[in-house]
């Protein structure tokens, strides 16, 4: 994304990962409820430190290490890009080793990461019995991406029974009744496969994309970013009207965030986008700030300005908070903060190497 090769060389870089934990962290030998906000801590690219940490916003506990204790001491060998829950299971992507990961809603793992067919892999999406999987390919160039796809994983079986070929890198996804839509990295355009025949068509886009927002109405949001490789003045947001697939509004944001997995998220009602925007310094320092986009007025209004290393920003649907996760370094521990309504720090928590997203179970 906007100096892509440098946000990689943030996950190439060389160390040795340890996880943070809280000195308060709870008794979570026999926990019983998985409800709550899993936080996940991506690690350092190539050398390990991955985790997960349970938030229960309902006592205000952070529990550490989460996936480790409920494993019996395994530890996350892939860095995790992303993480969903489909059909009562967790299915975490993994880098370097590439592979999914399958566990139950308590993060417990009862077969082996799954490595045949998946490359690469980024973002995920489930339609019936199939899990949509885009992958970068085994020959990554970071630039045209030729050899790039998404992974048709069977949930059933736990096999990929095919690749759909896709171009361009793609990498969040979203489903509107049988049509796949693909965001893609390194081409200006977004790909929408029919599932009924996986034909491919294109929407032409004035920035190449990221990620994908639906609404009440089944329309979709997607992030417009400009990269290192692809400059444009056109990033922002974009509103694609899906009954004819139209890109039918652009709302330009200087500097959204060229980060992975949880750049942007709606509100619980809809009414309002949480959007990351960041940018370099002059010595190469990642800062950043939160904007709010209004759905009624098409505006946006600052939310959260002059934040050091931010990686992330998600809404919890339940109660409305809004949850920040900041990373200094990929060989320390990260911070989760959490923010009300009116953009006032309530609480912040220590947390892996490298917080990206929250996954939230109820």
């Amino acid at each position: 994304m906007k100096n892509l090769k440098l946000n990689i060389l943030f996950f190439l870089s060389a160390g040795i990962a340890f996880t943070s934990c809280n000195e308060d962290t709870p008794d979570v030998n026999n926990p019983t409820d998985a409800h709550g906000a899993y936080i996940i801590n991506y690690g350092n690219y190539g050398e390990g430190g991955a985790s997960i940490s349970k938030f229960d916003y309902e006592n205000d506990e952070i529990t550490n290490n989460y996936y480790y204790n409920q494993n019996d001491g395994l530890e996350l060998i892939s860095n995790i890009q992303y993480a969903c829950e489909y059909n009562e299971n967790i299915y975490m992507m993994g880098n370097n080793s590439d592979e999914i990961i399958i566990t139950d809603r308590m993060f417990k793992q009862s077969i082996v990461g799954i490595t045949d067919g998946i490359s690469k892999p980024r973002f995920s999406v489930g339609k019936d019995d199939y899990l949509y999987i885009s992958c970068w390919g085994e020959n990554a160039d970071w630039d045209i991406m030729p050899d790039s796809y998404v992974a048709k994983f069977n949930i059933t079986t736990n096999e990929v029974e095919e690749k759909i070929e896709i171009p361009g890198g793609p990498e969040g996804l979203a489903i509107v009744d049988n049509n796949l839509y693909v965001a893609l990295n390194y081409a200006d355009s977004i790909a929408v496969v029919d599932l009924n025949d996986e034909s491919t068509s294109y929407i032409q886009t004035p920035a190449v994309t990221s990620y994908f927002l639906k609404d009440n109405s089944n329309n979709l949001y997607v992030s417009l970013v400009s990269t290192y490789s692809d400059f444009s003045d056109a990033a922002g947001l974009g509103y694609i009207n899906t009954s004819n697939n139209n890109l039918e509004e652009t709302y330009t944001l200087n500097g959204i965030s060229t980060e992975y997995t949880s750049i942007f998220s709606f509100n619980s009602d809809y009414s309002k986008i949480y959007v990351l925007g960041t940018h370099y310094d002059e010595n190469w320092n990642v800062l950043g700030s939160v904007s709010v986009f209004d759905i009624e007025s098409k505006a946006f209004t600052n939310f959260i300005d002059d934040i050091s290393s931010p990686k992330g920003v998600t809404v919890n649907p339940e109660n409305g908070d809004i949850y920040l996760f900041i990373a200094e370094s990929v060989v320390e521990g990260g911070t989760f903060e959490i923010y009300n309504e009116a953009g006032e720090l309530q609480s912040d928590y220590n947390v892996g190497n490298s917080p990206t997203m929250s996954l939230f179970l109820y």
